[in-house]
């Protein structure tokens, strides 16, 4: 009982810091991700409109997660990448980790959604902007309800 104490209570702190792009600035999309037929893990791209006057704009991933004590303790890897008119603007790569540690006990653990934040960035032209999330090794969790939220006008993290 005390280790779901202690580790609920670390999960919240690691929310907590570094949480501007989910938090501060005013949300002004939301959409659902697809997944891609005939490639598991990978998300169709997503047109996103953005403009200078939202910056700085945070991009946020939020999925859920499967009660399946297979994926316990397990994770997936993926590639985040904006792009513009073809034109990478920002790209990175992020994990997503089942909260679940593997063999802890047989009771189903409380999951708390997945929330990253992809990118916080600077828009430096009006348009139509295109994220692609792919994995960079196969899925070794199932996520479910994946979506991006764009925050502008954010604060961004102390350095």
């Amino acid at each position: 009982m005390i280790r779901r104490v202690v580790s609920a209570l670390a999960m919240i702190a690691g929310v907590l810091t570094g949480c501007e792009g989910v938090v501060t600035g005013t949300e002004v999309a939301r959409a659902s991700l697809q997944v891609a037929v005939g490639a598991a893990g990978n998300y169709v791209p997503l047109k996103l409109a953005l403009a200078p006057e939202m910056s700085p704009v945070a991009i946020n991933f939020r999925a859920e997660f499967t009660q399946n004590p297979a994926e316990y303790g397990k994770w997936n890897t993926y590639r985040a990448a904006l792009s513009m008119g073809g034109r990478m603007v920002v790209a990175r790569s992020f994990n997503v980790n089942h909260p679940a540690a593997a063999g802890t006990d047989s009771s189903p653990p409380s999951l708390t959604p997945a929330i990253h934040t992809l990118f916080i960035v600077d828009v430096q032209s009006a348009g139509e902007y295109e994220l692609a999330i792919t994995p960079v090794s196969p899925v070794a969790i199932t996520l479910n309800n994946a979506q991006i939220d764009v925050r502008r006008n954010v604060q961004r993290p102390p350095q």
